[in-house]
């Protein structure tokens, strides 16, 4: 069973419980901090569908932050973790650890203790807005090199920073965001052809080949198990 609660911000808490062989988790370029066991590790930046590991003895729990969010929290270039699942100790002090790790502990007892969590939301959301305009551009698939003019001065400069901030290229995020709106558009009864033209690919084969890389299942599969 998965539930998830989406803050102001757009990042969202979530808990998932009995899925003892895992599940496939579409890609969303997001990072999340997963509490399992009493351990708290770091999802990085997905580019690719995943594979999760069974849930702990009490379920598993999450933070996740939007793309582009999670390296003010870390303090790490996020690249150096895409599509990686490694120990919060890894990739932060001690200091930072401490921190995340009392701030998801409470999330084991229910849905209502997320204050900490929620004020660090709130904080990213606030000193986010160079990458929140990013994915904007991204979401009107604006060209990078228009993009980079705009906000980074060169694309040299503006892939650096893409890759430390987002974990992937302005390309990638391009690809995600088409993806998920995909996504969005076949659960709500959309014919496949209806979404290949409307949300931007180049034809249903396209949609297919990303479906896959992406999603982890074609279009029509994805389609029959969300109706």
């Amino acid at each position: 069973m998965y539930s998830e609660r989406v803050l102001l911000s757009g990042d969202a808490l979530w808990r998932s419980e009995d899925s003892a062989g895992g599940a496939v988790v579409p890609a969303d370029g997001c990072v999340d901090l997963i509490l399992r066991d009493g351990r708290v590790e770091v999802a990085g930046p997905s580019t690719r569908w995943l594979a999760t590991g069974p849930d702990g003895v009490a379920g598993s729990f999450g933070f996740r932050m939007q793309p582009g969010r999670a390296r003010l929290l870390l303090g790490l270039d996020l690249a150096a973790i895409a599509d990686q699942l490694v120990p919060l100790d890894d990739v932060t002090d001690r200091r930072t650890a401490a921190r995340l790790r009392e701030a998801m502990i409470p999330l084991e007892a229910g849905p209502a203790p997320i204050g900490t969590l929620a004020a660090f939301s709130a904080q990213l959301a606030e000193a986010s807005r160079w990458s929140d305009a990013v994915r904007r551009a991204a979401f009107e698939a604006t060209p990078a090199r228009d993009v980079a003019a705009t906000m980074s001065g060169s694309e040299r400069s503006f892939r650096r920073r893409m890759l430390a901030t987002f974990g992937y290229g302005y390309a990638t995020l391009v690809r995600l965001d088409r993806a998920h709106r995909a996504r969005s558009s076949l659960r709500s009864g959309s014919s496949i052809a209806d979404v290949a033209a409307s949300v931007g690919y180049a034809d249903q084969p396209h949609l297919s080949r990303e479906f896959r890389r992406l999603v982890g299942s074609s279009p029509a599969q994805f389609a029959a198990s969300a109706a």
